[in-house]
C-alpha cells in the first residue's frame, strides 16, 4: 500500500533527457560533434553512445583551456560556457600550478546528491590542454572516472598520433 504513495522521482523515469529539459521550458540540448576530419570524431560518438544508455541525465563537453567548445553533448547552449568556466575552476582548484606534468591525463572528480561529474584534463601536441567533463546519473563515481580517464588517454593518444 505504502508504495502506490511513493511518486517516483521524475529524474527517475524513462524517457530521454531531451523531453526532460524541453518540459522544464529549457532550450533544447545541444549536440555538437567533432569536424569530420577530427581524430577524436569516433571516440566523441563512443562516448555519446554510452551516455545515451545511461537511465539517467548525461552530459558532456571536450572544451580547449580557454573555454572553446568542441564537442558537446546534452547540454544547452547557454550552459556550454558556463560549464566550461566550472570545469576549469574546478579542475584548478584540486590541482596547485597547474596538471600534474608527469601525467599524461589528470582527472578530478565532483559528487552533488546522485549526480556524479568527472573532468579530465587531456594535453594536446600543442603542448595546451583540453578539458573533457563528463557528468551522469545512474554510474557510480568509479566507473565514471575510471571510463571518463580511458576516453582522455584514448584522445591524448588520438591527438598526439596526428602531431
Amino acid at each position: 500500500m505504502t508504495a502506490e504513495l511513493v511518486t517516483p522521482h521524475p529524474l527517475a523515469r524513462g524517457g530521454s533527457w531531451i523531453g526532460r529539459a524541453s518540459r522544464r521550458g529549457r532550450e533544447p540540448l545541444l549536440e555538437q560533434s567533432p569536424g569530420p576530419g577530427s581524430p577524436v570524431g569516433g571516440l566523441w560518438a563512443s562516448l555519446v553512445e554510452v551516455l545515451a544508455a545511461i537511465d539517467g541525465p548525461s552530459c558532456a563537453l571536450l572544451a580547449t583551456a580557454d573555454g572553446d567548445a568542441l564537442a558537446v553533448h546534452g547540454l544547452a547552449r547557454a550552459d556550454v560556457a558556463r560549464v566550461a568556466r566550472q570545469s576549469r575552476a574546478a579542475f584548478a582548484a584540486r590541482t596547485p600550478g597547474g596538471p600534474d606534468p608527469e601525467r599524461a591525463v589528470d582527472t578530478v572528480e565532483l559528487t552533488l546528491g546522485l549526480l556524479h561529474t568527472v573532468i579530465a584534463s587531456v594535453p594536446s601536441p600543442e603542448g595546451e590542454r583540453h578539458l573533457l567533463t563528463v557528468t551522469a546519473q545512474g554510474v557510480s563515481v568509479q566507473v565514471l572516472e575510471a571510463w571518463t580517464r580511458r576516453l582522455a588517454d584514448d584522445i591524448h593518444q588520438a591527438l598526439s598520433a596526428t602531431a
